[in-house]
């Protein structure tokens, strides 16, 4: 049987379809290439950037053009300089653990191991894969501006920097693949979470703990960079749970978070009458959720950060049962165009009806990127709240 593309008018269709989906295939693959070449701030983003476009052009070659076959067999040049390309990165990588007494590493609830080391999201550098995104979020998001792309990226570009220098903390190198199989609508490994634990942590006694519910995009693992400074100043561990990309519900976010608490029991001992859960934006659903669910009375606080609610929850009898009198902080921006000042204080308001001691800050010149743009200020705030509450209490 003739091959596609030769003189066989028979299977001329056939041929025109290949060649058009190898067209397609280079101008998705090709710009995006381009594009993270363009934006990547290390080494192996550029490389991996090469690699994308070798793999782009390869079955454009093998397709398109003058004297078909002769391009078919020089598209084995570009594909063979991929998979030399993506076998350097599987072998540099970091394939997410850390060594023995590292302050952070990487575990799943259920006791397995399920870190995606040779998928892309953990081959391209977490800090390459953000600077991407940031670049095509304008575009797909109205409420994301282009001044915003610019600011988030002068911020993480400077956290990661550090962060990277860590050698516990590059270690840990990326669940973002996680986040791509909840937006491929694939199943993913449950119950990862970042296990902080202070170095200089007394072990023999109990310590407080900080949770942490992300926001939309992932877990990035800057979060935990970040709280391990109020980790180290009060001597407590954090536990940052993943949720894919942070569409927290009720029944799976609720496992998720115990799951988690339960899990980081066994690697260190925990307080838990000094527990305080925190959330980011989306995370602040799932705040929402633990707080007026059984697993309420668990927790010693509550913090929301730039905070989606779930105002039916925040309204519930349970929420009332467990915290009234019990303290709950609100930080937020006033420029926040994506979770509006208004919004925020009706729900301030429905905790408040509920008997809860609310105290709410916000920032005049921030937006919803408060973590990252007022990080000094908002540490220092969450380090002063968390010692003003690790006072033991009765439930």
């Amino acid at each position: 049987m003739p091959l596609p593309g030769s003189t066989d008018h028979s299977i001329a269709p056939f041929a025109l379809f290949v060649r058009a989906l190898c067209l397609l295939w280079a101008l998705t693959v090709c710009p995006l290439a381009g594009l993270l070449f363009a934006v990547a701030l290390t080494l192996p983003g550029w490389i991996f950037s090469i690699g994308a476009l070798l793999l782009g052009i390869a079955p454009a070659i093998a397709w398109v053009g003058m004297g078909p076959l002769r391009f078919r067999r020089a598209a084995w040049v570009p594909f063979v300089g991929w998979l030399l390309i993506t076998a350097g990165l599987v072998l540099t990588a970091p394939n997410g653990r850390t060594r023995d007494g590292a302050r952070v590493q990487n575990r799943y609830s259920d006791g397995g191991w399920h870190y995606q080391r040779f998928a892309l999201g953990a081959l391209l550098p977490e800090i390459d894969q953000l600077h991407l995104g940031f670049i095509l979020m304008p575009a797909a998001d109205p409420l994301f501006s282009m001044q915003q792309s610019h600011e988030i990226r002068d911020l993480t570009r400077t956290i990661y920097k550090d962060l990277e220098a860590d050698a516990d903390f590059h270690a840990l190198g990326s669940v973002m693949p996680d986040v791509y199989d909840d937006l491929w609508f694939r199943h993913s490994k449950p119950g990862h979470y970042f296990l902080y634990v202070p170095p200089n942590l007394d072990r023999t006694t109990p310590a407080p703990v900080l949770v942490f519910l992300h926001g939309s995009g992932g877990n990035f693992k800057a979060y935990t960079w970040l709280l391990s400074r109020v980790a180290d100043e009060r001597g407590m561990v954090v536990i940052a749970p993943s949720f894919g990309t942070g569409s927290w519900d009720a029944e799976h976010g609720i496992h998720t978070v115990l799951a988690a608490l339960n899990d980081a029991a066994k690697a260190v001992p925990l307080n838990m009458d000094q527990v305080h859960l925190a959330g980011l934006s989306n995370g602040g659903l799932g705040v929402s959720y633990l707080a007026a669910s059984d697993a309420g009375k668990l927790f010693r606080s509550l913090i929301f950060l730039s905070p989606v609610f779930d105002e039916a929850s925040l309204g519930s009898r349970k929420f009332w049962l467990y915290w009234r009198d019990k303290p709950v902080l609100i930080v937020t921006g006033e420029n926040d165009n994506r979770v509006p000042l208004p919004y925020v204080l009706t729900c301030a308001k429905i905790m408040r009806s509920a008997e809860a001691k609310v105290d709410m800050t916000t920032y005049s010149d921030a937006d919803h990127l408060l973590i990252f743009s007022h990080r000094d200020e908002f540490l220092e705030q969450l380090s002063a709240w968390v010692k003003l509450h690790s006072t033991t209490a009765a439930h």
